[in-house]
């Protein structure tokens, strides 16, 4: 018994470390040191009480709602991730440019999901950076509602030198609010790289945001609006996803 509980962790925290896609059976099994039979009933009885799920009979593994509602989270970030990766991906050939999903965790900013380009000149964008400093945070911020924001500024604090024109609670509430007033938002930092992003939403509730990341050098000649049409229209076919 305790051989097939080390085995289920095991499982569970290959999944975890690979949540941006869905996971063979054989991968897991030639991975974690088990025959493909053994692997393949845990993972059954895994599939039978919801702790993973496959997106079709044949697919690859990812982790299930069950196992986030324990956690009491009610957003599996695999299941986001495989439902607009083809988006994102698609976003990024027609633009050519690095494109990413972020949430909000905490006081952090994480990206989900991103897709580069081949340009020679790309933005090195953070995984992992603290929500006041990342544009793609400030629009999901933006769209809480009152109570919710009260509650975050209370929890993360004041924006302080990561939001230089940010410098008490009136001017904070103010940007906010113009970014609110914007389906897309862009920032352009001193050294001359740009971010654009869009908010995306689940049955109404902002849950995250696509972006692009690119030189600023590349954004004229209308470029700049057409990188912030397109992130819209990403957006609200996201949005039609999780409706």
């Amino acid at each position: 018994m305790i051989q097939v509980l080390e085995r289920v962790v095991s499982i569970l925290d290959y999944l975890s470390q690979n949540s941006t896609r869905e996971v063979p059976l054989s991968e897991l099994a030639d991975n974690l040191g088990m025959n493909r039979p053994t692997c393949a009933n845990i993972m059954k009885s895994l599939k039978d009480v919801g702790y993973v799920e496959q997106t079709d009979y044949r697919g690859g593994y990812i982790l299930g709602d069950k196992l986030y509602s324990l956690t009491g989270s009610n957003m599996n970030s695999q299941k986001i991730v495989h439902q607009i990766k083809p988006l994102a991906d698609r976003l990024s050939r027609a633009l050519n440019e690095d494109i990413a999903f972020s949430v909000i965790r905490g006081d952090r900013r994480i990206i989900l999901y991103k897709v580069g380009s081949n340009h020679s000149i790309v933005t090195r964008f953070e995984d992992d950076m603290k929500v006041w400093r990342a544009t793609s945070a400030r629009v999901i911020v933006a769209r809480y509602g009152s109570e919710e924001l009260k509650n975050f500024i209370k929890m993360v604090g004041m924006p302080g030198s990561e939001w230089a024109e940010v410098t008490n609670h009136q001017e904070l509430l103010a940007k906010l609010a113009e970014y609110r007033s914007q389906p897309c938002t862009t920032v352009i930092n001193k050294s001359h790289f740009a971010c654009l992003a869009a908010p995306v939403f689940a049955k109404g509730k902002v849950m995250g945001s696509i972006s692009c990341y690119l030189p600023d050098i590349r954004l004229g000649d209308g470029r700049k609006e057409l990188i912030e049409e397109k992130l819209i229209q990403t957006a609200e076919a996201i949005n039609n996803l999780f409706a």
